[in-house]
């Protein structure tokens, strides 16, 4: 499969809601603007470890994923795999691309198979120029991601794993809107960049205290409430920043 190609063999999805709407940063758009946008957008099924983009490469197309999601990865021989970052449906992968960003900083890989809206970055960089509410979400989100990136590499040296991985499921559940999560100890390891045996360890502590059930593959969340009082401050201090520079005023 090509570099951000959906599944040539996945039957037509038909789509149960309104799924101009199940991403968050289209919805904030007024339903002119978002129609004009999707008119140049398709909905694509995204395959587990699809690859979108490598790092140092440009990026095609832009995501906005609706019930899929995308980790952005480092490739540094000594880092290789390093989760920086993390999108579901209240994001998109592109924003700097849209622009101007010529080439991805991270590699961008599905880490939880479902659909997105996929549209030619050429055409969303075009509706950025005549756009400025489109330009400011575009800045938007930008700096949310920073300040998530940011916040996960102080995460990585200040905190210990139990409360690391409490933030990563909840980050999770977050992005997929349930707590069924198709996830594994080996791909948590990696991302998180901790031998996997240290991950099984925690996972099985939180078992023990019903925070969670593991099954092969998945890791289903069974007591929130727990997890959130496991969890660093990260994960609150995300949500808050997302918050609060989604809510500000736009423009006139």
């Amino acid at each position: 499969m090509k570099n951000g190609d959906a599944s040539p063999d996945r039957p037509p999805w038909i789509p149960g809601t309104d799924q101009s709407l199940a991403n968050r940063l289209l919805a904030q758009l007024d339903p002119t603007e978002r129609s004009r946008l999707l008119a140049h957008a398709e909905l694509v099924y995204l395959d587990n470890a699809q690859i979108l983009v490598c790092a140092g490469q440009g990026l095609s197309h832009a995501y906005f994923p609706t019930n899929c999601m995308i980790s952005l990865l480092t490739n540094q021989v000594n880092a290789r795999g390093l989760e920086v970052g993390l999108i579901g449906f209240e994001g998109m992968l592109g924003a700097s691309s849209a622009l101007g960003v010529s080439a991805s900083a991270f590699d961008a890989v599905v880490t939880v198979a479902g659909q997105a809206w996929r549209m030619p970055m050429a055409i969303l960089r075009t509706q950025c120029v005549h756009s400025r509410i489109l330009n400011v979400l575009m800045v938007r989100f930008v700096y949310i991601e920073l300040g998530q990136m940011g916040g996960l590499a102080a995460c990585g040296q200040l905190h210990v794993l139990e409360q690391r991985l409490a933030r990563r499921l909840l980050m999770c559940e977050d992005r997929m809107r349930e707590p069924d999560l198709e996830i594994t100890h080996e791909s948590l390891a990696r991302m998180m960049g901790v031998r996997r045996a240290s991950v099984t360890l925690v996972t099985g502590l939180f078992q023990s205290r019903h925070l969670i059930q593991h099954r092969r593959g998945h890791m289903v969340v069974t007591d929130r409430p727990g997890l959130l009082a496991t969890a660093c401050a990260c994960y609150a201090q995300n949500l808050a920043l997302y918050e609060e520079v989604m809510s500000e005023p736009w423009p006139h």
